[in-house]
């Protein structure tokens, strides 16, 4: 019985290796769409330290949502709304990403990374573990869903 199990475990080990593989291909390749999601992922974050509604605007979808810990976030309208009212302010916190991964599939995009958020006042850290599921429409990306987890690093 152990025999089996163990080439399973190890027939299973040699897959997980290979779809790592091919995922990191995936995001080493460079495509034009792959290129598109960075720039998307790097104007929201440069809107994010200067609060520009505008990037908003122009990345999120209609429908877009956002999924926070335990409950949902504010969606476009709501987030622009409050973008709005301190456009062009920096926030109290340094923000930056790092770990990012991209698979393309399509018209679908996934962007997964971490978000470091440090207080200005005080030095505080928090990281934030964060999906980004994009797709395309009438031929730009869009970001449709957000997903986010504060978490321990």
């Amino acid at each position: 019985m152990r025999t089996p199990m163990l080439f399973v475990a190890v027939a299973f080990a040699a897959t997980a290796v290979a779809f790592c593989q091919s995922a990191a291909n995936v995001v080493q390749s460079g495509s034009s769409d792959e290129v598109a999601i960075q720039q998307i992922e790097e104007d929201f974050l440069r809107a994010e330290r200067t609060t520009d509604p505008a990037v908003l605007e122009k990345i999120l979808a209609d429908d877009f949502a956002q999924l926070g810990t335990n409950r949902s976030a504010p969606g476009k309208s709501e987030l622009l709304k409050n973008w709005q009212s301190r456009a062009g302010q920096a926030p109290p916190y340094n923000v930056e990403e790092s770990d990012m991964r991209i698979v393309v599939r399509g018209d679908t995009a996934v962007a997964s990374y971490t978000k470091t958020y440090t207080a200005k006042e005080n030095g505080n850290v928090a990281h934030q573990d964060s999906t980004d599921i994009f797709t395309r429409l009438r031929g730009a990306w869009k970001l449709r869903v957000s997903r986010f987890t504060f978490c321990q690093k």
